[in-house]
């Protein structure tokens, strides 16, 4: 939320809204720390073959288990992207420059990416779950294989594939988190994870020094490349090291609370700052608030206003959408087929991407939120499978996961 809130810059006459920090050298190097990505899919790898488990350990499919997850992505995402679209809808009866607010609606859209991508993901894990109890080495080695055989092509044999590393990089990482789960790492000696953890950032340093790759981690996102797999490399074994750091921090309360909190509105942070920096944005319209030049002293003193707004205003929605939220109907219980899971969970994947990669003011927005809406009621209803004698219960969430395994 803090990089997206800095990253959102308006200038010009009339004013568009472009990326900030394109341009600010001492960001590519603070993303070798501050790109947190890694980290959100190897917890995700954590969580995901966690819930597997437990549904499997109780006779659901894996038909089931993507419903679940697909599910609690899918209603969530529909509630952000009309909460933007109203503020922008406002943001027009008000006047706002037409060419402003597809250049701001387009910025706003650009956070979906990790939605879509980790659908794709979360919906491998009875697949990666199998691999990883059959050949766990055979599925990490073959993963990075992958990825660095797409990287070379596409970089330096002109072949266009590094659309694939969406998949292969976000797998990989996501695959970490299962070691995360069956305590691989944790049972290496201190020693040695250090020593890999700077083995892969030296890798990174021979990729951007010695094959010419960008060293914003950033600009690595899209498409993902090595570099992003040698970073959630260097990150699970940090992690791991710093885990005997963070179980004491978590026996403080008030760090136990906040961090409790963080986990339990987390999903409503990511999604609704994008609304809530469409607000403050129509707010400083509205109060003809000058927006200053990026980049400059003036600028970077106001991002501290600009920041405490946008937190205020996204904790107003912690409060409230959870509770709209809530009103969603609970999934029936109709057995859903693994085929039916995936063609829904496709549908959410496709009317995602569309937003992410036109905008919100394109003529096919309307589509994709009502392939999103079908999705969701599907997802919802169930089927075409028989009918089933229990609905499954919320402890397939990642917070229900985390709360209920004492092991943890």
């Amino acid at each position: 939320m803090v990089l997206h809130a800095f990253q959102m810059g308006i200038d010009g006459d009339p004013p568009r809204a472009f990326n900030a920090l394109a341009e600010w050298a001492p960001l590519a190097w603070i993303t070798w720390i501050g790109m947190i990505m890694p980290t959100f899919f190897i917890a995700g790898g954590f969580a995901g073959i966690t819930t597997w488990r437990r549904l499997s350990q109780r006779g659901e499919s894996a038909g089931e288990y993507i419903r679940v997850r697909a599910l609690r992505l899918a209603r969530p995402v529909l509630l952000a992207m009309l909460g933007v679209l109203l503020v922008i809808g406002v943001m027009a009866l008000c006047g706002a420059d037409p060419g402003f607010l597809r250049s701001f609606a387009f910025r706003l859209a650009e956070p979906l990416w990790f939605i879509a991508v980790y659908a794709i993901c979360t919906s491998f894990v009875p697949l990666m779950a199998w691999l990883h109890r059959r050949a766990a080495w055979a599925t990490y080695f073959g993963l990075a294989a992958l990825v660095v055989a797409v990287d070379l092509l596409d970089r330096f044999a002109g072949v266009p594939l590094g659309a694939l590393n969406w998949l292969f990089v976000w797998l990989f990482v996501q695959q970490l988190g299962f070691g995360v789960r069956d305590q691989w790492y944790s049972r290496r000696p201190r020693w040695l994870l250090l020593l890999l953890a700077l083995v892969a950032y030296g890798l990174m340093c021979v990729a951007v020094f010695g094959l010419g790759y960008d060293p914003d981690m950033i600009a690595n996102l899209n498409p993902p490349t090595v570099l992003l797999l040698l970073l959630g490399l260097a990150q699970v074994y940090l992690f791991t090291l710093l885990q005997p750091a963070i179980r004491a921090l978590m026996r403080i309360r008030p760090v136990l609370v906040t961090v409790a909190a963080l986990g339990m509105y987390g999903m409503v942070i990511y999604l609704w700052h994008t609304v809530a920096m469409a607000i403050v944005v129509g707010m400083q319209l509205a109060l003809g608030l000058p927006f200053p030049p990026v980049l400059t002293p003036t600028w970077w003193v106001t991002r501290i206003p600009w920041l405490l707004a946008i937190v205020a205003v996204v904790a107003v929605f912690c409060l409230i959408v959870p509770r709209i939220e809530r009103l969603w109907p609970k999934e029936r219980a109709r057995f859903m087929p693994l085929w039916a899971s995936i063609v829904a969970t496709t549908l959410l994947v496709a009317a995602v991407g569309w937003v992410l990669s036109q905008g919100y003011l394109t003529a096919g927005t309307p589509v994709a939120l009502g392939v999103l809406a079908c999705a969701i009621a599907w997802l919802t209803v169930g089927g075409p499978g028989e009918r089933r004698g229990f609905v499954l219960s919320e402890d397939a969430s990642v917070v229900g996961v985390v709360q209920a395994d004492r092991r943890v």
